[in-house]
């Protein structure tokens, strides 16, 4: 017989049995041999009670992190914290994505102090040099005095300005089905001479100059006549000896 006392000063026999019999009884498992469940490590016998699981570190040895540290909790690291933007380590931080510069590929060439900024809407080129503010001058007019279209009055710009029936014509005369649909005839301002032309372009009928026929571009002046199928249209200049946009 081996007798042994257990956690709470009951003595039994160690031999007959594997845990204190009273023990068992007070527990409610009846006798010695009926243990019902499984009972807990430490419950009854000789063994200390660690009652729950403990955390990594709850018992001596570790440190008790408890919950789960961001790298660098730990010394030896430095703790960056949030991840950082690309850029936020470098000598120049982008952010948002940059256009590509043709010099050097990293910085905003619309931002730089002389350079180009590309978001600007594409400017027409001037006929006098330089840009435009987003048109073309108007230099003259031709107003409809007679034909399906008269009362219409059409501007002139610097340069080539092609008659016909198309809606992108330079001069879209509408409603006289006798003129052609594109470049029937021209009328020109040449801003170096200050002088205003008149001719036919690629039209099958004939254009008029005052009631001549006009077989080669002629210059024409304040309140002539152009003659463009059935369609009178009336000469009234702007710019000339007087004025021009260019201040020559």
């Amino acid at each position: 017989m081996e007798i042994k006392r257990c956690a709470k000063g009951h003595f039994y026999d160690a031999e007959a049995n594997a845990f204190c019999p009273q023990c068992a009884v007070e527990q409610g498992f009846g006798g010695p041999e009926n243990y019902g469940a499984t009972q807990p490590l430490g419950a009854v016998g000789d063994m200390e009670d660690y009652g729950a699981t403990q955390p990594l570190g709850a018992m001596g040895g570790m440190g008790d992190y408890g919950a789960t540290q961001p790298p660098g909790a730990m010394g030896g690291m430095e703790d960056y914290g949030a991840t950082e933007p690309l850029g936020g380590f470098a000598a120049a931080d982008p952010g948002v994505t940059m256009p590509v510069d043709g010099d050097s590929g990293f910085a905003d060439a619309g931002f730089r102090s002389g350079v180009e900024n590309y978001d600007e809407v594409t400017r027409p080129l001037h006929p006098a040099g330089g840009n435009a503010p987003g048109f073309m001058p108007v230099v003259g007019w031709l107003v409809c005095v007679e034909g399906p279209a008269r009362g219409a009055d059409y501007r002139i710009r610097a340069g080539y300005n092609y008659i016909g029936r198309a809606q992108h014509m330079d001069i879209c005369v509408r409603g006289d089905n006798t003129i052609g649909r594109e470049r029937h005839a021209l009328v020109a301002y040449d801003q170096e001479e200050r002088v205003f032309f008149f001719g036919p372009a690629d039209g099958k009928s004939i254009v008029r100059l005052n009631g001549k026929m006009v077989m080669n571009p002629q210059e024409i002046k304040l309140h002539d006549v152009l003659t463009v199928g059935t369609t009178k249209l009336m000469f009234v200049p702007l710019c000339g000896e007087g004025f021009d946009w260019n201040g020559k």
